[in-house]
């Protein structure tokens, strides 16, 4: 799976759970304490954590920042710690973009310099802050 497939995929009106489900990985909610959420590859599989305290918009974005550590940083497993520590990688930052991005699905193009501040904020209540107000101004819903 390749990002512009995944974009394309949320631009057809799919959520980043029905894209982690298209692509096969298993979403498992767990009570996490300090961590939204968490990517791992086992052989093969691959498996996102999901905190099940967290809202639906929550969960759609922090499914769809796990789905970006898989389609950008093959190369290790990552932790979804925003607001919990001061090293905010370049990483974290094109995972979360691709995340707002996910969730916007075909609207996202509209809002590149709003969702780049979303992503670039390492706040998970920012983006559903940011995502609310698009959603507001579209005359839509996230239910955050």
């Amino acid at each position: 799976m390749s990002y512009q497939k995944a974009l394309e995929l949320a631009r057809s009106g799919m959520k980043p759970m029905d894209i982690a489900a298209y692509l096969g990985v298993k979403v498992i909610f767990l009570p996490l304490k300090a961590l939204k959420g968490i990517a791992m590859s086992l052989g093969t599989h691959k498996i996102i954590q999901i905190d099940e305290g967290l809202t639906e918009i929550e969960t759609q974005l922090v499914c769809g920042h796990e789905l970006g550590h898989f389609l950008f940083h093959t190369e290790a497993n990552f932790m979804f710690i925003m607001e919990k520590t001061q090293f905010y990688p370049k990483q974290e930052y094109q995972a979360n973009l691709f995340a707002c991005q996910l969730v916007l699905g075909e609207k996202a193009g509209e809002y590149k310099t709003q969702l780049k501040e979303a992503a670039s904020s390492r706040s998970l209540k920012e983006m559903v802050d940011t995502l609310s107000c698009i959603a507001c101004e579209e005359g839509e819903g996230y239910g955050a």
